[in-house]
C-alpha cells in the first residue's frame, strides 16, 4: 500500500509540472567565462523552470539545467530591481540556492519562494572556488560566474 501511495503522490506531481509550461532560461556572458572554458562551451548550458503544487502562499518552483560545469558548485539567485538598482536575494532561501551539478553537468532543484515576491530576474550562478558565498554572490568575474539567467518565472 506504501508503494502505492508514494507511486500516486509521484504522478500527481508529474502531472503538475507537465501542465503548466516551463519558461526557458539561456547562457550569458555578463559577467565573463571562467579559465578554462571558451565561449562556445559557456553558451551551451540552458534551463527550464516549472511551477509545482503551491504549499502556504509559496511558489515551488523546479530548476532543471545541462550543459553546466560538472560538478560544479551553483547557487539560485532572485533579483529585484528598484530606485537605487538591483538586489539579489538567495533564491528559495540558504542552503535551499546552492546545487552541485552531476559529472554530465546536469542538475535539478526545487525551491520555494514567496507568492507575491517583487523579483524580476533569475540568475543561476556558478563558483569557480568551489564555495558559496552566504547570502551575497560572490565576485563576480573573478570567483562567481553568471551562468544562466532570465526573466523571474511566473505562473500563468
Amino acid at each position: 500500500m506504501k508503494h502505492k501511495v508514494l507511486t500516486t503522490m509521484t504522478a500527481a506531481l508529474a502531472f503538475v509540472a507537465l501542465s503548466m509550461p516551463a519558461a526557458a532560461l539561456e547562457a550569458v556572458t555578463e559577467t565573463g567565462v571562467p579559465e578554462g572554458y571558451t565561449e562556445n562551451e559557456w553558451l551551451a548550458a540552458k534551463a527550464e523552470v516549472q511551477f509545482l503544487d503551491p504549499e502556504d502562499n509559496k511558489h515551488v518552483i523546479q530548476l532543471t539545467a545541462e550543459g553546466l560545469v560538472p560538478q560544479g558548485i551553483y547557487t539560485i539567485w532572485a533579483v529585484e530591481t528598484g530606485v537605487f538598482g538591483m538586489r539579489a536575494h538567495p533564491g528559495g532561501g540558504l542552503p535551499a540556492n546552492t546545487f552541485v551539478a552531476d559529472r554530465d553537468g546536469e542538475a535539478t532543484r526545487v525551491i520555494a519562494v514567496e507568492a507575491d515576491n517583487p523579483y524580476d530576474r533569475m540568475v543561476i550562478a556558478y563558483h569557480a572556488d568551489h564555495r558559496t558565498h552566504g547570502d551575497e554572490p560572490g565576485e563576480m568575474g573573478e570567483v562567481t560566474f553568471q551562468h544562466i539567467a532570465g526573466a523571474w518565472p511566473r505562473p500563468e
